[in-house]
């Protein structure tokens, strides 16, 4: 029960920091885009409920499955060994070792990956389509025809989903030096938190106007950009607690190409006692570097 809030994962994170990392996904356009598309406010709030429980499983087997990898390779850390570059691979690679096999069922897996991310991609376009032109293009342009609309919002999407396949190469080159699990959760935090808050704004206090609400959301974006990019940076240099769990390599077999055994590592090459220490090796740490510690789960928090 660590109240402590640089604490990257604990029962609070999980609990409280996750339950605002997830709200505000359900306050964005491509959200709630699908709630109009139902007949009733109670068919509605059954997709809602439905959601919810789908996420908590999805979430439940995130976590298992991060077990069973910590299980599979404590005693064999593919990064240190270089069999990987990053633990972002972790997954696809215990996948291969384990499915590799049986024919088909890598690429099965790929494709179920794939098939997940394009379905997200496709209603975010959409969703930012219909955005675009509904409160920027018919705002300025009101005399346009239905038929001009439909193309303008087309070429919108089209743009928008060239932006995002360019985007592709530049998060390959941060994923060099930055997790993207963390990264995007940041991200996710700066910008959809201030939504979010807005959103509650409105809801609580009905005398809120149109002022109030842009000059809340641009403070909330600037804070959470600042506690963002200061831990982004402040990780790159080295000056945030290192917090994962202990790792050792002593368990790695070489084998060659035919998969003969070469030899075994007869102790350990590397291990690390970074998770139990960490607090009192950065109790020194200045307050600002304190406030860029802060668990990146708590970003949208921070935002709301």
């Amino acid at each position: 029960m660590d109240t402590d809030f640089r604490s990257r994962y604990t029962f609070w994170t999980s609990i409280v920091g996750g339950f605002f990392t997830w709200l505000p996904t359900f306050t964005t356009q491509s959200q709630i885009q699908r709630y109009n598309a139902v007949p009733t406010l109670r068919e509605s709030r059954l997709t809602l409920f439905f959601n919810t429980c789908g996420m908590i499983l999805i979430m439940l087997l995130c976590s298992w499955i991060g077990l069973i990898l910590f299980a599979n390779y404590y005693n064999c850390d593919p990064v240190t060994t270089k069999t990987i570059t990053s633990s972002d691979q972790l997954l696809p690679l215990f996948a291969i070792e384990v499915l590799g096999r049986y024919p088909g069922l890598p690429g099965l897996l790929l494709a179920g990956l794939t098939c997940g991310s394009l379905s997200t991609v496709s209603s975010t376009l959409n969703s930012t389509a219909a955005i675009i032109t509904e409160d920027f293009v018919k705002y300025y342009k009101p005399d346009l025809s239905e038929k001009q609309l439909l193309i303008i919002s087309k070429t919108i999407s089209i743009t928008s989903g060239i932006v995002s396949f360019a985007l592709v190469f530049v998060i390959a080159e941060i994923n060099k030096t930055v997790n993207i699990s963390p990264f995007s959760t940041m991200l996710h935090g700066t910008l959809l938190g201030p939504i979010f808050g807005a959103f509650c704004l409105g809801m609580f206090f009905p005398i809120s106007n149109e002022l109030g609400t842009f000059l809340g959301l641009i403070s909330s974006i600037f804070l959470t950009a600042f506690t963002g990019l200061g831990n982004i940076f402040a990780g790159l240099a080295g000056k945030l607690p290192d917090q994962r769990l202990s790792l050792r390599t002593d368990g790695c077999t070489l084998v060659n190409q035919t998969g003969e055994n070469i030899y075994e590592f007869e102790k350990t090459l590397t291990a690390f006692s970074r998770f139990s220490d960490w607090k009192q090796m950065h109790q020194q740490d200045s307050f600002l570097l304190k406030i860029w510690s802060i668990s990146y789960v708590w970003q949208p928090a921070v935002g709301v």
